[in-house]
């Protein structure tokens, strides 16, 4: 699995935080080595026989020209994190906007069936759909909507950070759009095509998964991201839709404000106290 025959651990800043993982593994799917980090929970007050135990898992996706270390370098989620009984998986996929590209690689077969069962086969990772969530920001909230959607089955809830339909945003004429995606003609109506999904769950018979959409008022994308979730509520009024616009920016500072509403979103109890 591990292309260089190890994995890179160690805690971040010593005792006081979740156990960081750093890992190069080797996909079949993508035929190649793909860097991937995650936070793994640590009870720091004692130690326990925690062996047999199975832990939630949360999905976080990367934006546009980021990749896995995004998160750890800039967010606060190992913080917020850091007393809860959760692991936290970081994916790469360079710019492929979690597509199985039309000229590259399946990066949304890498994301959704490949990486979740290698994961589970080395880590006490809970099988449960009810323990699996996922969450990302712009392009990574794109990634969230389109892989929730398209796997009611998979996912309980997801969160959307800054992330409308990317269908009203791509520019076609550009090198990364023909690539990941190929025409106008191509992406409207496939999975890619958040509303198409919406429309397609209309006759689903399961669970619908819960979403939230958080998204600042001076973000870019800030009405589109309200008009997906508007449309997802139209169309789904079946489905659980939380939302929460504030002042912010296509940024980081808006996001870690976030993280702690997506956190009790999943149903986690996010201590503000939690320094030692």
């Amino acid at each position: 699995m591990y292309n260089k025959g190890k994995i890179s651990s160690k805690q971040i800043k010593g005792e006081n935080d979740m156990i960081k993982i750093e890992m190069t593994m080797r996909s079949a799917v993508l035929d190649m080595d793909c860097k991937l980090e995650m936070l793994l929970p640590e009870n720091r007050k004692k130690t326990e026989d925690l062996r047999g135990k199975k832990y939630p898992v949360l999905y976080v996706l990367h934006g546009m020209k980021d990749d896995c270390s995004s998160w750890i370098d800039m967010s606060n989620i190992k913080l917020v994190c850091r007393d809860l009984d959760l692991i936290v998986v970081f994916p790469s996929v360079t710019n492929s906007s979690y597509a199985d590209m039309k000229y590259g690689y399946d990066y949304y077969t890498y994301v959704t069936e490949e990486l979740p069962l290698k994961l589970k086969n080395y880590f006490p990772i809970s099988d449960r759909r009810e323990d699996t969530f996922i969450m990302g920001e712009s392009m990574g909230g794109y990634g969230t909507l389109k892989i929730a959607l398209n796997n009611p089955d998979k996912y309980a809830k997801a969160v959307c950070l800054s992330g409308p339909n990317i269908v009203d945003f791509l520019d076609y004429d550009s090198k990364v759009t023909k690539a990941n995606f190929g025409s106008r003609e191509e992406v409207e109506g496939s999975h890619n095509d958040l509303c198409k999904v919406v429309d397609d769950l209309k006759a689903y018979g399961g669970e619908l998964p819960e979403l939230a959409f958080y998204c600042g008022t001076e973000d870019f994308v800030y009405e589109g991201c309200r008009k997906m979730a508007d449309y997802v509520k139209e169309n789904l009024p079946a489905m659980r839709v939380e939302e929460g616009y504030w002042k912010g920016e296509h940024n980081f500072f808006f996001w870690n404000e976030a993280v702690p509403k997506a956190l009790q979103f999943f149903g986690f109890e996010v201590k503000g106290n939690s320094i030692i």
